[in-house]
């Protein structure tokens, strides 16, 4: 496996420190992300103690929610090494005549070394005295401060603060045994040194007053020696950022332009790093003791590897992040960095936060780039990846998740790495770090508990600050503010620095009067802070905020008001952040007039002087304060959700349907999006910010019915659907937002009485479902296939049908209505089993046997998510899925032997691998409460065996094996574990606790009828106490704590019921039948009554699921599964009337005419035979044979049928004839009756196939307990011409030109004979011809044209361009003749026949 840092130093006697730090933002689902990082370094000494950091700070903003799964991750990320000592230089020399000049200077350092630039991070040599450097007396003098205060308790910030200094002083003083590179240099040194002299100075002066043991104990000596050593700190830190970004400089411009152009190309965030952004690090002299506190927790590594700094909102944690990145920058140990925000799509993406790492290590260091741009040029798609698999390429070898619950598992293996936290204390994220693994590795940090004076101090210093800035640069602000003023400023900060942030920029607005401080001071305070303690920090930003408000507006017309409010409305209800541009488009206002009123109240926004740059709140207390009617008391400010939504959705539609047209980025036909290498650069140049907004989050302010059903919007909203909804969907196929599409026609149709328009949303829903995948993948095939492939009925193809461009000719069977599905979704392979996860919104599937794929799917869409990783060898034949019971872990159980595997499902990173011993049966299996644990009941009459085990540390707890007949279902109840097993007359549940090795007790015995002896399937569901029981023509429901039938159909001639499920509350139940129909009863208060009927489009019926909040269903039928809504209406998918074939049955079997001008079709064993012109795609004569069909051909006027023991022709009408004849067996031309009629006393295993000449029949009789042979028999007269023995167990089938015929065994490998005829002797004999050989005419699946159809459904063209896309349900069985493909598959209503055309 490649790696970025992938070669281990030579000497490494003892490691220097990493240290890697993670954050959480306030809502995250689950915790934050944490990667095993390995990053080799170079040799250590005793004073050498730096490293690298990783840092994620939380922004203090409200995530939004992210479509796929189901976590998000805001803040700061920073991974580096050490420049001194990174071994990577040490082949960086074959990466180009530059990289290799900083690769030496990046070595570990020697005394001869010149280049101080790039030297300042190192360590003085150990025989340097303190006395011999330029800082030596300086760090005397700090030594003897140090030993004054070092007993007083009070004392203990201005010890770490010395702390800290003495280390980045042992860094700095080697510079001082080396020349300076330039005069630059040299100046910059001289003026350290000079700086360092007066700090020195005066701290020598400190330290020698008499008594300094008793002056410690004044807070006025103490802030004064406090005061000198963060000048000395900043002093130490200009330093240092100036030799760093020298250093990156340099580095950035030895990139060689072909690696640049890999690195820029590569998908990532582009502004997360801490450089690309307006935040701002704590002011100076401010934070000090926390931001120490830190640092020598990242130092010492006897502490605890994880530090989660914990604080309320506006308590200063971003800040405190942004700080602690900058130092890490200065010290030279900072190797990438990424700061989340939800303000910014890519910025809240986790899939974009390990390729923006990668990115930034390969940009700053070559060793890494030697190994990022090749795994990216050789893998493009790996940013796509999940973010297992991008861990496992671009960071290390060792994968490890994202989620908190995971890495406490990782966290004690990865050396000298350590993980800074920052986040709110949500209850997830609490809930996280009380992990028993991650609670011991995890010292905590409370912003909010803080000394109140130090916050309150800092504070005061902040307000200072920025009031003496204020009066340098307004001469006329002598004594303003008093102290006074500054003492009430800081009380009703109440330690939120946001407050203390707002004050000051709304002081500093342009052309406002600075003493408007006085009415700022005594504006009355909201009426939340009365009475209300716990809203004192609101309540004192409520006055804030309303007295910007009202000297922001407060001189307005107030007939103007309204257009204040929708401005400030739009910036904070949109779904993202707008620029006033955008925001002047959607409401239709001059640009101008809205950029004034942002900046009339900049104090509380985030406003650039670009009128295109996104405008947002300063902090989410303002959106908070100004929506809440209770807390914006001046109602001329308050902006109301319910009246401000219509306007930004009108504004939305207007533009919709005033810009969109079709085609807009001009794209070519046939091509995927992802084939369009300029496709960013045509978006940007013809979809602007507004339509995009309009496009992805109209309905987003569609926010209850009243709004959709006013004359102007519910008009505009028709007129968008038909005329501009295909355009939209191009517009979000070319975003990557289709998923938007299903979401707006859902909150649409949930929105609207029943009228026309409903109609025509659900029909636009049914569209967008049915071809997700098409919308998603292709914007030119919206028109290429969705369309052509339009049921004939549907509304869309009525209106946007002029717009269709086909490339593929759809000759017989396109649909007339649409399938009672919702949407299907095809794989490659048999589909094993499927599970819904609690919240309902994800499916997991696994497919294929051996090897297994699983794979996450959306549950309203069935559009694949990701992919979970594992080595496929060892996934094989699953016999369950599982959900923990939060949603956070996902375990597969299967394989030989068996294994447990578990993934952490929002990421997909491995949890853990678990070998079984576990005897052979069928499973049933639950998370506990917890989540961490996981139980596996495996019933083998007449024992069952029931096993716990740690899916986080991955052990076994429990296992233990009873005499009894369980049912199917297993159940969490608190901690404990829950059965039941059925009796006669009465089932009764046992108990264990999951940690516990006792032996199970039962806790309740239920009577169950007395004559229940279940014959088929029976599903228990222990929260309703419900036992559904079905056996051959019937099915019922028993109340098993009421002791009464909610459901008995006895009287019903139902097949065996084969499949049950329950919803999660009992109020659904689903049944499947034998006749591949599923009943769903829904609960009523008289019993369970039949609520719909599905009929599944597969043809087989292998499972179905209900959904747990009983809102959807999905069918699972060989290769295919399908979704259906459990509120739907009763639909068929065509009149039964209409069809040709009936439903029900066989494969689809069908001969082409040599010309390809006739198609015959049937479906094997029926007696209906229909001979189609493809020209029209109309019949041309439908035969009732009077036998079960086998086989059939046509050739130029004549269909022969091959039957029971006979074979029957029937001349064609001429083509001027009245269409679709009908003729039977008395129109028969000729009738031949094959000479060993015995074969057709039992048709199974009874295979044939006719030649395209129509001369000769090949039939094969399979049997699996002796030798199968291959006959070939003479069409005319029915004698058998040869025989062979072969193992086939499919149908034989002839070349084109008829010469040979081939058949395919089980081992899957062509067995073919060629046909030979001796004129003289009249004996026919099949040559078998060798392995090696291939049909002459190609296999019959396969196109002789060149045609090739994927796994994933498109039909490409001989040079690849896509033609069309199959749904799921047409993929299955297919048969290619010429030009022509052939879509055969049972579960169709009618064979499809396709026309392929470049």
């Amino acid at each position: 496996m490649k790696r970025l840092f992938s070669k281990k130093p030579k000497k490494s006697p003892k490691p220097s420190p990493r240290h890697i730090s993670l954050g959480i933002p306030a809502n995250t689902a689950a915790g934050p992300l944490g990667f095993r990082a390995e990053l080799d370094i170079g040799p250590d000494d005793e004073r050498s103690n730096r490293g690298s950091r990783i840092a994620f700070q939380d922004n203090d903003s409200e995530d939004e929610e992210i479509p796929t799964p189901e976590a998000s991750i805001s803040g700061v990320a920073v991974v580096g090494t050490d420049h001194r000592s990174d071994p990577t230089r040490e082949n960086a020399t074959d990466t180009g005549e530059g990289e290799g000049k900083l690769a030496e200077a990046s070595k570990i350092p020697e005394r001869e070394h010149k280049n101080t630039a790039l030297r300042d991070a190192t360590d003085v040599p150990k025989e340097a005295a303190d006395g011999s450097s330029p800082l030596g007396s300086l760090k005397t003098v700090l030594r003897t401060i140090a030993a004054v205060h070092a007993d007083h308790q009070e004392t203990v910030a201005v010890g770490n603060r010395i702390e800290n200094i003495l280390s980045r002083i042992l860094i700095l003083e080697e510079h001082f045994y080396s020349r300076p590179d330039d005069v630059e240099e040299q100046r910059h040194r001289n003026k350290l040194i000079r700086e360092f002299g007066r700090i020195e100075g005066e701290l020598r002066s400190l330290s020698e007053k008499p008594e300094p043991e008793q002056l410690a104990k004044h807070a006025q000596y103490r802030e004064e020696v406090y005061r000198l050593l963060e000048d000395l700190r900043e002093t130490i830190f200009d330093y240092q950022m100036v030799q760093q970004k020298k250093i990156y400089d340099q580095r950035c411009e030895l990139v060689k332009p072909a690696d640049a152009a890999v690195l820029k190309d590569f998908p990532g965030a582009k502004a997360a790093e801490y450089r690309h952004s307006d935040r701002k690090g704590c002011l100076k002299g401010t934070r000090g003791a926390v931001l120490d506190e830190i640092e020598l927790w990242a130092r010492d590594f006897d502490k605890p590897p994880v530090y989660w700094l914990n604080g309320l909102a506006g308590t200063g944690k971003s800040t405190i992040a942004q700080t602690i990145a900058e130092r890490i920058f200065a010290d030279g140990q900072l190797g990438a960095s990424f700061f989340c925000s939800r303000d910014f799509q890519d910025r809240s993406n986790l899939k974009f936060i390990f390729p923006t790492l990668a990115v930034q290590l390969a940009r700053n260091y070559p060793g890494s780039r030697s190994t990022f741009v090749p795994l990216v040029q050789s893998d493009p798609e790996i940013a796509h990846e999940s973010l297992y698999n991008q861990m496992d390429k671009l960071i290390d070898e060792e994968p490890a998740s994202a989620i908190l619950s995971v890495l406490g598992q990782f966290v004690s293996q990865i050396p000298k790495v350590k993980f800074f936290v920052t986040g709110r204390p949500e209850p997830r994220i609490r809930e996280g770090f009380r992990l028993p693994l991650l609670a011991e590795a995890t010292d905590v940090f409370i912003l909010h508990n803080v000394q109140p004076s130090r916050v309150n101090n800092d504070i005061r210093l902040f307000f200072n600050q920025g009031f003496l800035e204020l009066a340098r640069r307004r001469q006329e602000l002598d004594d303003w503010p008093t102290r006074e003023q500054l003492d009430l400023l800081c009380e009703r900060a109440a330690g939120l620095f946001v407050y203390a942030a707002a004050t000051i920029k709304f002081i500093d607005r342009r052309n406002n009067d600075p003493k408007e401080l006085d009415r700022l001071l005594w504006s009355p305070e909201s009426s939340a802070r009365e009475g209300k303690i716990k809203l004192k920090a609101n309540a004192t930003l409520d006055s804030l905020y309303m007295s910007i408000l009202q000297e922001a507006f407060g001189d307005d017309d107030p007939e103007d008001d309204h257009r204040t409010r929708s401005v400030l409305g739009a910036v904070i209800l949109a779904a993202n952040p707008l620029s006033p541009s955008t925001i002047a488009i959607l409401l239709g206002f001059g640009a101008k007039d809205v950029f004034f009123r942002l900046s009339s109240v900049h104090s509380l926004l985030i406003l650039q002087e670009d009128a295109d740059s996104p405008v947002r709140p300063f902090h989410k207390s303002f959106p908070d304060f100004i929506i809440d009617p209770a807390r914006c008391i001046n109602q001329r400010f308050c902006v109301s959700p319910p009246n401000h939504h219509p306007e930004l959705l009108a504004g939305c539609l207007e533009l919709m349907n005033r810009r969109l047209e079709k085609n807009m980025c001009d794209l070519p036909d046939g091509v995927a999006n992802c084939e369009v290498d300029d496709l960013r650069e045509r978006t940007e140049r013809h979809i602007d910010p507004a339509l995009q907004y309009a496009c992805k989050s109209w309905h987003k302010h569609l926010v209850d019915g009243h709004t959709v059903r006013t004359p102007a919007i519910a008009s505009a909203l028709r007129r968008f659907l038909e005329k501009k909804f295909l355009f939209w969907l191009e517009v979000l196929s070319i975003l990557g937002a289709a998923r938007e599409a299903v979401d707006a026609l859902d909150v649409a149709a949930k929105s609207l009485e029943p009228s026309p328009t409903l109609d025509l949303v659900d029909e636009c829903f049914r569209f967008v479902m049915k071809f997700f995948e098409i919308i998603s993948t292709s914007s030119p095939h919206i028109y290429h296939s969705a369309l052509p492939l339009c049921p004939r009925e549907s509304i869309v193809r009525g209106l946007y049908e002029p717009h269709a461009r086909p490339l593929t000719r759809i000759a017989h069977g396109l649909q007339n209505s649409w399938e009672s599905s919702i949407a299907a979704a095809g794989f490659p392979s048999q589909i094993e089993t499927a599970v819904w996860s609690p919240c309902s919104r994800f499916i997991a599937i696994s497919w294929g046997g051996w090897p297994t794929t699983i794979e996450i799917l959306d549950g309203a869409t069935l559009g694949r998510i990701t992919t979970l990783d594992y080595p496929l060898d060892e996934l094989r034949w699953t016999r369950q899925l599982a959900f923990s019971q939060n949603g956070r872990l996902l375990t597969w159980y299967g394989g030989y032997p068996k294994r447990l595997i578990s993934w952490d499902f929002q990421t997909g990173g491995l949890v853990s691998a678990i070998a079984l011993e576990q005897p052979e049966g069928y499973p049933s299996v639950t998370y506990s409460a917890c989540g961490t644990m996981f139980a596996v009941l495996i019933r083998n009459d007449p024992t069952f065996t029931v096993s716990i085990y740690n899916v986080l540390v991955g052990t076994r707890i429990y296992s233990r094996s009873t005499e009894g007949r369980p049912l199917e279902e297993i159940w969490t109840r608190g901690e404990c574990l829950r059965f039941a097993t059925i009796d006669s007359g009465s089932i009764t549940t046992w108990e264990v606790a999951f940690a516990s090795p006792h032996v199970p007790t039962p806790v309740e015995s239920l009577p169950i009828p007395s004559d229940f002896h279940p014959s088929g399937s029976f599903r228990f569901h222990p929260t309703s106490s419900r036992l559904a029981f079905g056996g051959s023509g019937s099915i019922a429901v028993w109340d098993v704590q009421d002791s009464k039938f909610l459901l008995e159909s006895t009287d019903i001639n139902y097949h065996a019921v084969v499949l049950m499920s329950f919803s999660s509350d009992g109020r659904f139940l689903a049944c499947g039948m034998e006749d591949l129909g599923v009943d769903l009863w829904k609960e009523s208060p008289t019993g369970y009554t039949l609520h719909r009927k599905l009929i599944p489009d597969t043809g087989v019926l292998n499972n179905v699921l209900v959904s747990p909040n009983g809102g959807s269903i999905v069918t699972l039928g060989g290769p295919v599964v399908q979704l259906w809504h459990t509120t739907d209406t009763i639909t068929s998918l065509s009149d039964p009337s209409t069809l040709t074939f009936q439903r029900e049955g066989n494969t689809f079997i069908i001969g082409f005419s040599p010309g390809e001008a006739l198609a015959a079709v049937t479906r094997i064993e029926d007696e209906t035979v229909v001979a189609l012109d493809l020209k029209s795609g109309i019949a041309r004569l439908t035969i009732d044979t009077g036998m079960k069909v086998y086989n059939m051909g046509v050739a130029g006027s004549s269909i022969v049928v091959v039957g029971e023991g006979k074979i029957v022709t029937w001349n064609l009408p001429a083509e001027n004839r009245v269409l679709n004849p009908r003729a039977n067996v008395n129109d028969s031309v000729l009738t031949t009756t094959f000479n060993h009629p015995p074969f057709f006393h039992s048709v199974s295993g009874l295979t044939t196939s006719v030649s395209p000449g129509l001369h000769h029949v090949a039939m094969v009789k399979w049997c699996s307990s002796s030798p199968s042979y291959l006959h070939l028999y003479d069409v005319p007269t029915g004698q058998c011409l040869a025989s062979v023995e072969t193992k086939s167990c499919t149908p034989p089938w002839f070349t084109l030109d008829g010469c040979e015929v081939w058949c395919t065994p089980l081992d899957g490998k062509a067995d073919g004979w060629k046909i030979i005829e001796d004129s003289e002797s009249d004996i026919t004999k099949l040559e078998h011809l060798e392995s090696s050989i291939h049909p002459s005419s190609g296999f019959h699946w396969q196109s002789s044209c060149g045609y090739k159809v994927t796994n994933d459904g498109w039909v490409l063209s001989p040079s690849g361009k896509r033609l069309l896309w199959l749904p799921p349900s047409w993929r299955p069985h297919r048969m290619w003749s010429g030009r022509f493909l052939a879509l055969l598959d049972y579960a169709l209503p009618e064979p499809v026949i396709l026309e392929l055309e470049e």
